[in-house]
Formats: structure tokens, sequence, C-alpha cells
């Protein structure tokens, strides 16, 4: 189960008003340094600052450009914090909890963004003591909990996916949007997502984090369940043995060398250093001792590996994963199917058909095979 995070607070456009203050084309930041030692602080707003502003006496003093869809960080030491350079001048305090606040807080982006981070929190601190009192009530049995909390995390999925859809449609043309939408991964169907991706105002669609957002989601798109398999060659190393000798024998190896020739694959993006990728291990096992044969098979794939490919040879066989490997795959396939984070399981038809995509879990492995063989 993931942890994930809701907006209670509604996020809604400001009006502007002569009365609330004026929006320039600049912000104008001042800040205050609490801790002490602190020469400079690292101010970046997007792609079109990154400057060091000198601390004296514990203020600092900088304008940048005005642009409330870029991401504004200000840095110093272990120390630092995000806004929005939203035009209205801002005051910023770097301390131990680092707070960012404006002037005319009726017009400004920062403002709601303040709000939006207010409500998240509150949410996960709720979150977080609800799960401490499900996993703590000694009357209960494992499985009882589980149920208990499943059942509560049931009950805030709805909210938690309509107040992000609608900071997302509010906010569609600054920064907080692109934090809705982060938080709407994982939540919201691709078909769903797009429309409000595509929403997004130009400069944000150009920002490396939506365009990142949004290739991934073309390629899901792509490669969504009733479409076809799309193929990939990678340089893998031939066998799956314990012992690779110094030399090892790699050979370029295609998808389609293990998919769409006559069984059901159950493919597995993983990687060894991955702990949630192992601990979903057992459940495929199960799987594969129940319905491997003529007709079902899996093939473990492994992505983005970050040491020698014998240590994804070894955790294999440590692991008992005694079905197919594809390894040294880096980001090829996850690039071409859109995939973010791993474990991501994906069952492939006869065929070639992707029939599911997304499913985890001992129940939903088990009912994703079951339901076709």
């Amino acid at each position: 189960m993931k942890i994930r995070s809701i907006l209670f607070a509604t996020i809604a456009v400001a009006v502007l008003a002569s009365c609330a203050g004026k929006v320039s084309d600049v912000t104008e930041i001042s800040g205050t340094v609490v801790p002490e030692g602190i020469s400079e602080v690292n101010v970046v707003v997007g792609e079109a600052v990154d400057t060091l502003v000198p601390v004296v006496d514990g203020k600092f003093s900088v304008t940048v450009p005005a642009d409330a869809a870029a991401l504004g960080t200000v840095v110093a030491a272990n120390y630092g914090i995000n806004f929005i350079s939203d035009g209205t001048p801002l005051t910023v305090v770097l301390d131990e909890e680092s707070a960012v606040t404006s002037k005319y807080p009726k017009v400004s982006v920062q403002e709601k963004l303040n709000a939006y981070n207010a409500a998240e929190k509150a949410f996960m601190d709720e979150y977080m003591a609800k799960q401490r009192e499900i996993f703590a009530d000694s009357l209960l049995t494992q499985e009882e909990k589980s149920a208990k909390f499943e059942a509560y995390y049931d009950e805030f999925v709805g909210p938690y996916v309509d107040h992000h859809v609608e900071a997302a449609k509010a906010n569609a043309d600054n920064f907080i949007s692109v934090f809705a939408l982060s938080n709407l991964r994982g939540q919201l169907e691709d078909a769903e997502m797009e429309p409000l991706v595509n929403a997004l105002a130009p400069a944000l669609q150009e920002s490396k984090y939506v365009s990142g957002m949004k290739k991934a989601l073309e390629a899901r798109l792509n490669t969504a369940e009733g479409k076809m398999f799309t193929d990939f060659t990678v340089s893998s190393v031939v066998g799956m043995t314990r012992s690779i000798p110094p030399q090892p024998k790699y050979a370029d190896v295609k998808f389609s060398d293990y998919v769409g020739k006559g069984k059901y694959i159950l493919v597995d993006f993983w990687a060894p250093w991955c702990g949630p990728c192992k601990r979903e291990i057992p459940n495929l096992k199960a799987v594969y001792d129940k319905y491997a044969g003529e007709n079902f098979d899996i093939l473990s794939i492994a992505v983005w590996e970050r040491q020698p490919v014998q240590v994804t040879i070894d955790t294999a066989a440590e692991l008992g994963m005694n079905w197919l490997h594809i390894n040294n795959a880096g980001s090829v396939p996850t690039d071409i199917y859109g995939v973010e984070g791993i474990p991501h399981l994906m069952l492939i038809g006869p065929d070639g058909t992707i029939l599911k995509r997304g499913f985890h879990g001992a129940e939903g492995i088990e009912a994703a095979v079951a339901e076709y063989l």
C-alpha cells in the first residue's frame, strides 16, 4: 500500500483587485537565514535563474523574473524551500522550518502553494495517525488490521482524487498543477490524466517536469491493455547461472523472442536493488509453480541496474527466479512502456496482445493469470 497525499483545502484562482496588491513582472525576495555561519544562498527559478546571493548579518535580498509556471528554490547548507515567483514581494525564512510568504496574499500564487502544502501535511498527519492506531490495536489479528486499513484507504481515495483534479484544473497556469498531477500518478487512469496534462499552459507543457510526464503518459497509452506489444532489442548476458566467466557472453535479444509465441507471458520489470521488487517474487513464484508449462511462463526484465550484471544474476538465483530473463536492459523497455516505478507487471497473451498492466500482490497476480488460464 502506497502512502498517498490528499488535498482538502479548495484551491481557487485568486481574483485580481486593486486593493489586494500589485503583481509585477519581477519578484522581490527578502530573506532571513536563521542558522549562523551561512554566507550565501543559492536561488534558482526554473532554468532562467541560478545565482548565489550573499548573506550579510543573516539577511539577503534578490530580484528575479516573475514566472508562476516555474519552480523556484532557495537553498543554503542543509536548509531549503520551494517557492513560486509570482510577481509579488516574497519573504523567505530559512530555518529548521523554512517558510515563504507574500506581501499580497490575495493575488499570490505562493500563498495558494502554502495552502496546498498545509493541506498535504494535515492529510499526511491524519493518515499516519490512523495507520498507527489501526496497527497498534492488539485486539485485531494481522489480517483484520490489514482489512481495516484497506477500508480506511478506500474512504479517502475518492476525495483525494477529486481534490487534486480540481487543483490541477484551477492552477493550469502555475506550478501547483504540476504538484497536483504528480500526486495523481497511479490514482487516475491514463485516459483521465491525458486531458488534465494537455490543459496545462504552454510554459508548463514545455517544462522538464511535464514533458517527462507527457512522454511516459504517451508511452503507456501506446502500450495500453488491448494493444499489441512493442518490440525492443537490448544486449543481454546469455544464461542466468550463478557464475559468469570473466568475459560474460552478451548477445542481442529481442522482446519478441519471448512474447507473441503462443504462450501467456507474465512480464516482470524489476531490479536487484529494488526492495518492493524482491518482495513481489514469492507472489510470482506462486503463480509460476501453479501455471508454468506449455501455456504460461514468466519473463523478468532487469532495468535501471546500478551494479554489474553478475549482481542481477546472483540475486535472481538467490530468490529462486527460475524462469525467463532479460538483463542489462537499462531504460530501453521502461521508456517504451512508460514505466515510472518498479516492480511493474504486465500480462501478454499468446498472440502478443497486452491483456493487463499494473496489477500487483498475491491476489492481484493470481486473479490476472487465473482469468486467462
